[in-house]
């Protein structure tokens, strides 16, 4: 594992381990059970799964990404920068869930900013004759994440309000059809099966 990588795996404890202080400080003031209002709250819930799935799921992408970090290039500075500034807006986000309308807003802007990294590492493939032929399938993956994260953008936004009044502020269909996208991002995902092989392999 080198630094990268390292630093993948400590953002993904710190954005996960952001959920629990920021659930446990906004149910202290709630009167009754706290599993009573979760469930009366299912966008809570939600917006949980969406985080720890989703970051789960870019940990192992991430993983297999930076482990080609032995040569570093400008791209790959730029493209790291953007990853420390996609996850500390996700770890705020994670903090912030029981107020799903701000933190479905940090989530779509820490994805923008996500995408744009994956951009920058399609730049650096396309600007490298050597690469652009031999690593045609990882810039067509990269393409497919850009065109994912721009759904998981438009739901989340959804979710804001920022289609009102066809969506209204807070509902919770967004959300399920962010969960949706999710579980078609994780089903194709080549970093989960991998993973599964890895593990049948032991």
């Amino acid at each position: 594992m080198n630094l990268f990588q390292a630093a993948n795996a400590a953002a993904t404890f710190l954005i996960l381990s952001a959920l629990v202080p920021g659930l446990a400080r906004h149910l202290e003031g709630i009167q009754g059970s706290p599993l009573n209002y979760l469930l009366n709250n299912p966008k809570i819930i939600y917006l949980g799964l969406f985080v720890v799935i989703f970051r789960i799921k870019t940990l192992l992408d991430d993983h297999k990404y930076f482990e080609q970090f032995k040569v570093m290039t400008v791209f790959r500075y730029i493209g790291f920068i953007l990853a420390v500034l996609s996850w500390l807006l996700w770890g705020t986000a994670a903090y912030m869930l029981p107020f799903t309308l701000r933190a479905s807003e940090l989530m779509a802007t820490s994805i923008l900013i996500s995408t744009l990294w994956i951009a920058v590492h399609v730049i650096e493939i396309l600007v490298d004759k050597s690469r652009r032929e031999k690593e045609i399938h990882i810039s067509l993956m990269r393409e497919k994440w850009i065109a994912i994260n721009v759904l998981y953008m438009l739901c989340l936004v959804a979710h804001v309000g920022w289609f009102r009044p066809l969506i209204a502020p807070g509902s919770s269909g967004p959300l399920l059809l962010l969960l949706a996208v999710l579980a078609f991002d994780v089903m194709t995902s080549s970093s989960f099966r991998d993973l599964i092989q890895t593990q049948q392999s032991i």
